[in-house]
């Protein structure tokens, strides 16, 4: 049972590292749409496309957790015995640990000075 479970896991991952991908790409194309309509200097001063920003930033980080959990599962099923070691294993659910407890902390408030 341990081990199906570990296997459903490991979907779940690639389902999720794919659906980061799509996601990924549907705000690169969205971020591009609104670059060419703003100039060169006025982007970074927009709040929309600040905002796309920090969005692309959260799913790039949640899509490297979801690949080093592959890589997780996959050591932990020893698909790849001689390439995923249990060293490999423990430090990439080591630094996906991390990952989450750092998605886990409250977003920083904006703080307003008018």
């Amino acid at each position: 049972m341990g081990r199906v479970s570990l296997f459903c896991w490991m979907g779940s991952s690639v389902c999720a590292t794919l659906v980061e991908l799509g996601e990924l790409g549907r705000l690169s194309g969205s971020m591009k749409k609104l670059e060419k309509d703003l100039k060169k200097g006025e982007k970074y001063q927009n709040e929309q496309y600040r905002a796309k920003v920090q969005q692309s930033n959260e799913r790039s980080l949640a899509l490297i957790k979801a690949a080093m959990d592959i890589v997780v599962a996959v050591g932990l099923l020893q698909l790849a015995p001689k390439k995923v070691t249990p060293r490999v294993t423990g430090a990439f659910g080591f630094v996906t640990s991390l990952i989450s407890c750092y998605q886990l902390l409250p977003s920083p408030s904006k703080s307003k000075t008018s």
